[in-house]
């Protein structure tokens, strides 16, 4: 938040954080709500200056964020630079397969959302977004993720926003494929719903 008219073609916008100190940054994470007339954003780039020592941070983006342009994503996880460009954390694009269970009713129209936690940090809350009918009975959906890389994966959280008729879902699985011919599997056999098994929405 700041004064004027912001984010605007070609524009530099600069604003001020106080924090504790964070130590050395890796990445950040950035994105909108998409509200208003326009909502979509064409990031160029993000410069962070720690004032007490001077360093800066530079997050290198390129990309859109809006819901009709490139992926569809608006949001983004950014690794930081140096500042001749070079990465200090390579990118990452983890697929998603996620299993619904074969029972009445499995099936959600919900809005449903995931994190992935790794040892090297998390993904940050995803939604599960595709094209088609998503999350159905008894059928398997393929979405991707992109991100810093997490390294060694370790756990999930899935849920959703309970919306639309019949919310409840029963998930099966999921399983997550690294893009390095690693393979992580995360089984549920449980509803997220708020009238069956434990009542919970999120597993």
């Amino acid at each position: 938040d700041g004064p004027g008219n912001l984010f605007e073609r070609n524009q530099t916008d600069v604003f001020g954080f106080t924090l504790v100190d964070l130590g050395e940054l890796t990445k950040i994470r950035i994105g909108h709500d998409n509200s208003g007339f326009g909502g979509a954003w064409f990031l160029e780039k993000v410069t962070v200056t720690n004032e007490k020592t001077d360093q800066k941070y530079y997050f290198m983006c390129g990309k859109w964020l809006a819901k009709d342009e490139d992926d569809g994503s608006i949001e983004r996880e950014i690794p930081s630079c140096s500042e001749d460009g070079t990465a200090s954390a390579p990118m990452v694009t983890y697929k998603l397969l996620v299993t619904t269970g074969d029972r009445r009713g499995a099936g959600t129209d919900a809005n449903v959302f995931i994190k992935i936690y790794g040892s090297s940090g998390d993904s940050g809350d995803r939604q599960l977004e595709s094209s088609g009918n998503n999350l159905e009975r008894n059928q398997t959906d393929a979405f991707g993720i992109e991100c810093v890389d997490l390294g060694e994966l370790q756990k999930i959280r899935i849920y959703h926003d309970n919306s639309g008729i019949g919310a409840g879902w029963f998930l099966d699985k999921v399983i997550i494929e690294t893009g390095k011919g690693e393979r992580y599997y995360f089984p549920c056999g449980k509803w997220l719903d708020e009238s069956e098994d434990d009542k919970q929405i999120s597993r």
